[in-house]
């Protein structure tokens, strides 16, 4: 067993917090080994120091060139697609007014940004079902924390910054808006 094992297990599992205090001390002092580790593999390590994140991600290869993906792309729904812009956007938001390092959200405010991107219903209380599923589905992916002795609310964890690009955030949730609307009528 390496040395770095813990680290390599947490990466293959993961995106590792600096909060998870054995893994992130052992990543940053084998962090060159750990690189070596995934290389043959085609993945690269994405270590965000500042941010206090690190996860595995894919190279992009040669179209012409058949190489299978380690970690592969899944493709996801309108809505979780929609609830995590909604959150970047937010994050991005948080950051502008200086408020906080950390952004903190409620449920009902996720609700109520992702409410109306969505076609008009008679059964709102579905839809809401349907918007809280996604907030889980958002705890799953680790955009999300829920914060102890707080019901119904998180932190936005910003390892989101590394997966939505700020600067594609407003064209998106366009984009997200135009789609709703057209399939509402």
């Amino acid at each position: 067993m390496h040395p770095h094992s813990i680290s390599l297990v947490a990466l293959l599992k993961g995106i590792v917090y600096d909060s998870h205090k054995d893994v992130w001390q052992n990543l940053l002092e084998y962090e060159g080994d750990v690189r070596k580790h995934f290389l043959p593999f085609g993945v690269d390590l994405y270590l965000d120091k500042s941010e206090g994140h690190a996860f595995l991600k894919q190279k992009e290869f040669d179209p012409e060139i058949e190489m299978p993906r380690l970690i592969e792309r899944r493709p996801i729904s309108f809505l979780l697609t929609l609830t995590c812009l909604i959150l970047r956007k937010y994050l991005l938001e948080n950051d502008a007014a200086g408020a906080s390092s950390r952004a903190i959200i409620s449920k009902q405010q996720i609700i109520e940004r992702v409410k109306p991107f969505l076609f008009e219903t008679s059964d709102e209380a579905k839809q809401v079902g349907k918007i809280e599923t996604q907030i889980s589905r958002v705890i799953d992916e680790g955009f999300l924390r829920p914060l102890e002795n707080e019901v119904d609310t998180y932190e936005i964890r910003r390892v989101i910054k590394a997966f939505i690009d700020a600067d594609k955030v407003e064209e998106f949730l366009t984009k997200l808006k135009q789609y709703a609307e057209e399939s509402a009528s």
